[in-house]
């Protein structure tokens, strides 16, 4: 079957206008309600804006105004090509590596999920110049062959990719609030020390007894101790394979080596190996060691762990949340203590010798009763989404090459 069930006509002839961001700095202010992005700011079908999005004043959002409205899709065109975002009426100056697609005589939702068909990437990937930094022109993206299926065609293939990607959604959404939640308690309990005590009261803001501890460098609630990892959980340092064991074919082990192997908050691996080294089992905490430090999240499954990673693995169930926030909370420390020349990592004894505070052993259940639902529910969710994407990724060419028909 040909990859164009349907007539196509170039991306241009179904927009009402094609272009990109300013060629030039904006001036920044520190603080303002509109923000300079480009096309790293695209993820996830969203505008996001982070602590490093920088701002701009009402005077320069109308210098470099241009309109943007519910027809319009924005997708990076420079350095990371082909992310996406769908414009929800943000107050935004795109920069040169944007692009903007007002969608006139096409569905944008439709448009949005064409783009990202695997075949669609490479040909942009393929046309775009630069051999460092990619380049998509405008008139590359312009020329593009958009399939176009009658209008109620576009809208019900939208309508059920867009109802998986809603789903997803809300998951992170109500992950979100889970770990905040999570969080908070913890924050409450063991960095503020207001853990209920025997009168259901908060602990220090009741007068509890604090003592110093050596070995932590500050007070802690009389009958804690400091408590180094080692002696709470079992550390496995990851050792890369042999390359030549590598592959794409799902043949072996998945692989963990990194950062980029944790996607959405759960552990994605794209290489698999044959001659697997160390190993991870299922609800070890995965922790990114190298180059990008402070990565953590629960294994669902066993994986190889590469040079990058480290799994921890607490002697008790009990421990598991407790050494999880512990975690989160060392990044910074675990940060300053990295070494190396090129790439920067930390060695096995910044894991094994870290004092954790160890609490009595009713406080560390009371926390795991309230807690483990929470990252239950948690990594359902992960587990879900994951389900989801594939189903998704999956329906997306057969719905797009007319494969699968939506009634």
């Amino acid at each position: 079957m040909s990859k164009f069930y349907w007539e196509t006509k170039p991306l241009k002839e179904l927009c009402s206008s094609i272009g990109d961001g300013i060629h030039a700095t904006p001036i920044y202010v520190d603080k303002s309600e509109y923000f300079f992005i480009n096309g790293n700011n695209l993820k996830d079908g969203f505008i996001t804006i982070t602590e490093n999005t920088k701002q701009v004043s009402r005077e320069e959002f109308k210098k470099y105004y241009v309109e943007l409205d519910e027809s319009t899709l924005l997708m990076s065109i420079n350095g990371t090509l082909g992310s996406l975002a769908l414009f929800r009426g943000e107050q935004v100056i795109l920069g040169k590596s944007a692009a903007y697609i007002n969608c006139k005589s096409i569905d944008r939702k439709f448009c949005y999920y064409y783009l990202q068909l695997d075949y669609v990437q490479k040909k942009m990937w393929n046309e775009a110049t630069g051999s460092t930094i990619k380049n998509l022109s405008l008139d590359s993206l312009k020329n593009l062959p958009i399939p176009i299926p009658k209008l109620e065609t576009q809208q019900r293939i939208a309508a059920v990719l867009s109802a998986l990607d809603t789903k997803i959604e809300l998951n992170n959404r109500i992950n979100a609030e889970l770990e905040a939640m999570a969080k908070t308690l913890y924050d409450y309990w063991f960095v503020q020390f207001d853990f209920p005590n025997e009168k259901s009261k908060p602990y220090k803001s009741s007068g509890g007894k604090m003592m110093w501890d050596s070995d932590l460098k500050r007070v802690i609630p009389e009958g804690w101790k400091a408590k180094p990892l080692k002696k709470m959980a079992t550390i496995v340092m990851g050792q890369s394979p042999k390359s030549e064991s590598y592959n794409q074919n799902n043949h072996g082990i998945p692989l963990i080596n990194g950062a980029a192997d944790y996607v959405d908050g759960s552990l994605l691996a794209n290489t698999f190996t044959t001659s697997p080294t160390r190993l991870c089992k299922k609800d070890d905490l995965v922790f990114c060691i190298r180059a990008t430090i402070g990565n953590l999240t629960f294994a669902e499954d066993e994986f190889c762990l590469g040079r990058g990673v480290a799994a921890v693995r607490p002697n008790l169930d009990i421990y598991s949340e407790l050494v999880y926030y512990t975690l989160l909370n060392e990044i910074e420390r675990f940060k300053k203590q990295a070494s190396g020349s090129i790439i920067v990592g930390i060695k096995k004894e910044d894991l094994t010798d870290s004092n954790i505070v160890e609490p009595s052993n009713e406080i560390v259940e009371k926390f795991h009763s309230i807690v483990s639902p929470i990252f239950k529910k948690q990594r359902l969710n992960k587990i879900e989404n994951k389900n989801l994407s594939e189903l998704r990724d999956c329906l997306l060419p057969m719905l797009m090459n007319g494969q699968v028909k939506v009634k």
